[in-house]
């Protein structure tokens, strides 16, 4: 198992930020290489599911995903995630005030099953994929987010 983290400072209010973030409506907008949710029941709150695709290596991962914990606690939001199917992975969301913003804090252990692994002989490529995807994903929020 594999561990990504990534944190990025948003110029929004946290409570705008979480918001947006945690409506599963909106995650394919952002989220680099996630596509618009089907099968959704629920609207973001923990027990939320859904099915979704992961693009990866020009494969479309078919996944499914429960929400497990989204709460606020003082001036923090917490949001976890889980994921399973051709890609299993837990992730961790932390929405923290900072100054006038937000800093964002992401945390992702992931494997890829070995039929996925078996199409690529690299793993170190996988690896630096996922990273430069959750990379990719936290930019897109601060773009979207601190868009007028």
């Amino acid at each position: 198992m594999w561990t990504i983290r990534k944190s990025i400072v948003i110029d929004r209010p946290v409570t705008e930020v979480f918001n947006y973030a945690t409506n599963p409506v909106y995650w394919y907008q952002w989220y680099a290489g996630l596509s618009e949710p089907e099968n959704l029941k629920g609207e973001g709150e923990a027990g939320t599911t859904m099915d979704m695709k992961y693009a990866l290596l020009g494969m479309q991962l078919p996944i499914s995903l429960e929400v497990i914990e989204k709460s606020r606690e003082g001036n923090s939001c917490f949001w976890d995630g889980h994921i399973s199917g051709a890609v299993n992975s837990k992730q961790s969301w932390t929405y923290n005030t900072e100054g006038t913003g937000t800093e964002v804090k992401f945390e992702m252990e992931y494997e890829l099953p070995g039929s996925v692994l078996g199409k690529v002989a690299n793993k170190l490529i996988v690896k630096k994929l996922m990273d430069n995807s959750a990379e990719q994903t936290m930019k897109n929020l601060k773009d979207i987010c601190e868009t007028d």
